[in-house]
């Protein structure tokens, strides 16, 4: 039963990459920001909670709390101050400058700040669902931490699909991204929604650092990382679309599995993104680049 675990272990990395690909598709859909530091939200989250807990004693729930009001705070913060100036004051920045530079300046500036409070060693927080691993068929085991992970990366896409797809606030959403001017022209607060969703998104992102990181556990510079190939997920969703940003992630991880355990677990990853790039250029339009340009 090689090949069906090899799966079971390819959909929790996948469903890593695909929580983050949605958190940084959406937000791109309101915003035209593209948010590189949302995995450093879910290394504060993770890093957060075990510090209160296993350094100051906290109960677990308090723990998780505070760290998520901690994380909303911030992000609501630097939300007022420095993207309301980059892209709402007089002097706006476009192009590159506001699309990159801000959040990923946020990702150093994150980093430096958890290497302060947190150290440089792997913490993880406290699993939520402790135990063995669970038996799904004869053969084929799934970690308790990873069924949590891969619950929530099916919750969250299929949310947040849900949302811009069939309800007024989602068609508002996708309108402040698509056609900034014409959206306030309109009446709908662009402003609002950019907020709520990097608000939410960095909470989002909190919630499953906590919950995944038993699992891979977390240092101060693991954020970057998971956003790196978020990031390439949410590209083959066009930036725009959560749901096939959240299948690219599936996608991506399970080939990752397949790739280590049948080919080779030195060179996978090098022949995993051969492949994805090949992809592109096989079929640019079908994967998600050929909408991007397009919109």
């Amino acid at each position: 039963m090689k090949f069906g675990n090899l799966v079971i272990a390819g959909l929790v990395t996948g469903s890593i990459y695909a929580v983050f690909a949605v958190c940084v598709s959406v937000w791109y859909r309101v915003s035209n920001i593209l948010n590189l530091a949302v995995g450093d939200f879910a290394m504060v989250g993770a890093l957060g909670t075990d510090d209160l807990v296993r350094v100051r004693s906290w109960p677990l729930p308090a723990a998780i709390v505070t760290t998520l009001a901690v994380v909303a705070v911030f992000g609501y913060v630097y939300d007022r101050v420095v993207l309301r100036l980059a892209q709402d004051g007089r002097r706006r920045q476009e192009g590159i400058v506001i699309t990159f530079f801000f959040t990923f300046a946020l990702s150093f500036f994150i980093d430096g700040v958890a290497k302060i409070l947190f150290g440089t060693d792997v913490h993880a927080a406290p699993a939520l669902w402790s135990g063995g691993s669970l038996t799904i068929l004869s053969g084929l085991h799934a970690e308790r931490a990873g069924v949590l992970v891969l619950a929530c990366a099916l919750i969250c896409g299929s949310m947040f699909w849900l949302y811009i797809r069939y309800t007024l606030g989602g068609k508002a959403m996708e309108a402040s991204g698509e056609n900034p001017l014409g959206a306030r022209i309109a009446g709908i607060d662009t402003r609002r929604y950019r907020r709520l969703v990097f608000v939410g998104t960095a909470v989002i992102a909190a919630v499953f650092g906590i919950i995944e990181s038993p699992i891979t556990g977390y240092m101060y510079l693991s954020g970057a990382t998971i956003s790196l190939t978020g990031f390439i997920a949410a590209a083959y969703g066009g930036f725009r679309k959560p749901g096939r940003a959240l299948l690219a992630g599936l996608f991506i991880g399970i080939l990752e599995a397949l790739l280590g355990g049948y080919v080779s677990a030195e060179y996978g990853d090098t022949v995993m993104y051969a492949i994805l790039a090949a992809l592109v250029l096989a079929w640019p339009r079908a994967m998600g680049f050929g909408s991007a340009v397009s919109q």
